[in-house]
């Protein structure tokens, strides 16, 4: 969406050129962390346009900055601003620059430094805040980064910037602006560009031979399976999805990480693993003799779960994520074999797919029913498997878009009816990430009536609690259900696996793990930045009446916390 051009003869800087390109391209926030270097475009963007459009939004860290647009984009898919300060800001903000990388999100993120020229650089803190090469710190993780030397190179690599980001597969891009071309007055007028005569190319779609090919190998599959990986999270793509799996008499299993995108009440879908598959979908992959991977993230370690490793099925892989992959990161996987690759996004694979095929659903291949979920007492000690009943109930009919759910989280207890009850995980698999996407997601829902919901860990909610702040400055309802084992208990887990293996005291597990002595008091914490908060909760009985009256809080309006304490496994 774009805006009313900003009169040209009010641009007298180079940051006002810039400032004035994000409001034409529609950029709806910038989220930003303050520093020396940000000084000139902080000035334009406020004098010129006011607190809005794009709306100045400050945090508290630059880690959250860069989450906050991480989750904007996945509830979205539109790209955020985001304005770091300098190297220093850049280097705080690497390891969210790294989820939103994996995790396929557009993000125009605008850097700076203390003036390239010497002779222009202020005393002390512009010769520590100016590094050479700044972008070589996030190079191996960004679509594309620039260092512009005039407004008139500025402008061309925003415009540029802001194109390249939105075009899947997706990926944050970087541009980093010297203070001095913010700062120093303008010699002589620079036009913007016209940002009609810039659009995005048209997204690929599949060429009739591949979509014939699909129909060959799909032809005499008994049971076809569908894995649903990427995905775009509008309404039209979900029921293409649906309509696809249904045309194909397949099943389907959703990666959790990625979202789940496919109706959990639905009798084709299997599963939404985040780590493990279960028994059932253990099954129904061995059983599949058909595969179509819509942009499935780790394809090949799916399908080393196998009993042939995928090598006696036909497998179709959808997806353009080749494209990125670069040798640094590792994100890519392992090489899988194939019979047929399509590098095109997996949605518009499909509605290519529904467009040519003529509608009809073939029979549904028998696949093993659920297990039935375990009973949950009334009350006693909260486990994991009775926060996800109790959470259930609470939540009832209300529509939630769930930003995390923890690992082993029993989903099997989950409702996922449309494309944003749940948007996935944060890519990297870092901690910290989750109260940044969470407010992310709450900026982009707020007025829909659709709550944000986090389940998180509490070392992922104490990493990343600056994130806090910005939720209540502004004023976005959000709930914050802080899973509480007072450990990183994941690496818990591993520990014992390692003492096991090598025939050491399993006692020894959680040394150097628990968050204990002394605990946190998550819920004050919480409080001090503003929210209304509940706990620490520790049995099933409490746990029912702090939920209900969350839900009922953040209808109101607030930003809200439940601190719940779950036993270990």
């Amino acid at each position: 969406m774009t805006r009313a051009p900003v009169d040209p003869s009010v641009l007298q800087y180079g940051s006002d050129l810039v400032a004035a390109l994000l409001r034409a391209l529609g950029v709806p926030f910038l989220a930003i962390n303050p520093g020396a270097s940000f000084r000139g475009l902080h000035d334009s963007v406020v004098n010129l346009l006011g607190n809005h459009d794009p709306k100045l939004l400050l945090t508290l860290h630059e880690a959250q900055a860069v989450a906050i647009a991480h989750g904007y984009a996945k509830v979205t898919g539109q790209a955020m601003g985001v304005v770091l300060h300098a190297n220093v800001g850049l280097m705080n903000a690497v390891m969210a620059i790294y989820d939103a990388w994996v995790d396929r999100v557009p993000m125009l993120i605008i850097g700076a430094t203390g003036a390239v020229d010497a002779v222009r650089r202020r005393p002390w803190i512009e010769w520590i805040h100016t590094s050479r090469d700044q972008a070589s710190i996030i190079r191996h993780f960004v679509k594309w980064d620039d260092q512009p030397a005039s407004p008139a190179a500025a402008l061309e690599s925003v415009m540029r910037g802001a194109r390249m980001t939105a075009m899947q597969p997706c990926a944050p891009v970087y541009i980093c602006l010297d203070v001095d071309l913010q700062e120093r007055p303008l010699s002589a007028p620079v036009s913007l560009p016209d940002v009609e005569r810039h659009p995005l190319p048209r997204q690929a779609v599949a060429a009739a031979r591949d979509l014939a090919e699909t129909r060959r190998l799909l032809t005499g599959a008994h049971k076809p399976l569908v894995l649903v990986g990427r995905h775009d999270r509008t309404q039209q793509a979900w029921d293409r999805r649906v309509a696809f799996v249904e045309q194909l008499g397949a099943a389907a299993i959703c990666d959790l990480k990625c979202g789940v995108g496919f109706p959990s009440a639905h009798p084709r879908f299997i599963s939404a693993p985040a780590q493990y598959l279960d028994a059932r979908a253990t099954q129904v992959l061995t059983e599949a003799d058909c595969i179509v991977s819509l942009d499935w993230p780790d394809l090949g370690g799916t399908l080393s779960q196998r009993p042939d490793r995928g090598k006696d099925l036909r497998l179709i892989v959808v997806s353009p994520d080749e494209r990125l992959h670069n040798g640094w990161s590792l994100d890519h996987f392992s090489l899988t074999e194939a019979d047929l690759r399509i590098p095109v996004p997996a949605d518009c694979f499909v509605a290519g797919w529904l467009d040519s095929h003529q509608a009809h659903q073939a029979a549904p291949w028998p696949v093993p029913q659920p297990a039935a979920l375990p009973a949950i007492a009334a009350d006693g000690p909260v486990t994991m498997a009775g926060l996800a009943h109790v959470f259930a109930e609470a939540r009832g009919q209300r529509p939630v878009c769930l930003t995390r759910l923890p690992f082993g989280w029993p989903e099997g207890d989950t409702r996922f009816d449309g494309p944003l009850d749940c948007i996935g995980y944060d890519g990297g698999g870092g901690i910290g990430s989750t109260p940044g996407i969470t407010v992310g997601a709450a900026l982009a829902l707020r007025g829909t009536g659709r709550v944000p919901v986090a389940i998180l860990g509490d070392g992922d909610l104490l990493m990343g609690s600056q994130a806090l702040w910005t939720a209540v400055a502004e004023k976005l309802p959000a709930l914050f259900i802080v899973n509480n084992n007072r450990s990183f208990y994941n690496d818990v887990e591993h520990q014992e696996r390692v003492a096991r293996h090598r025939g050491r005291p399993v006692e020894n597990r959680d040394i150097g793990m628990t968050i204990d002595d002394p605990p946190v008091d998550i819920a004050g914490l919480a409080r001090s930045y503003g929210l209304r908060s509940f706990g620490s909760v520790e049995r099933l009985s409490g746990l029912r009446e702090a939920l209900r009256a969350a839900f009922l809080a953040v209808e109101s309006g607030a930003t809200v916390l439940v601190d719940v304490r779950v036993v270990r496994g």
